[in-house]
């Protein structure tokens, strides 16, 4: 029994073709993804092996969980090696640290170098999420 969602054409007042058929495509995006948020809920519940059966709490929680799951957003590429970088960084500052060694010039200057770059990958990396 296949089902169909009808939306009205009042609800599309102003819509292009375009947009109503993106429209389209979006909610059975949308509902695949609940069907299938919804499959596994079932089979995590169904731990014996019987017969699947998705009930309407498994429906709506799939529904919920997929409506949050599409406000989350990917990070880009930069922003997970300004976190890599700021980890490394504040590591390798953190073995420098020698009282003795710092007494030299160019020794403290990396120091305050590789400090400043650690403290401004991090403040950068807080600031792009």
């Amino acid at each position: 029994m296949p089902i169909e969602i009808r939306v009205e054409d009042a609800d599309l007042v102003g819509f292009s073709d375009p947009a109503k058929q993106s429209v389209k495509k979006a909610g059975e995006e949308f509902i695949k993804r609940v069907i299938d948020e919804a499959n596994r809920l079932e089979s995590a519940h169904n731990t014996n092996g019987g017969l699947a059966e998705v009930t309407a709490p498994m429906v709506q929680n799939a529904a919920v969980i997929q409506r949050h799951a599409i406000g989350t957003k990917k990070l880009p590429w930069y922003v997970k090696v300004l976190r890599v970088t700021s980890g490394v960084v504040s590591m390798v500052v953190g073995f420098m640290y020698d009282d003795v060694k710092l007494q030299n010039g160019i020794y403290m200057a990396v120091f305050v170098g590789l400090m400043t770059v650690a403290i401004g990958t991090i403040i950068a990396s807080a600031i792009k999420e």
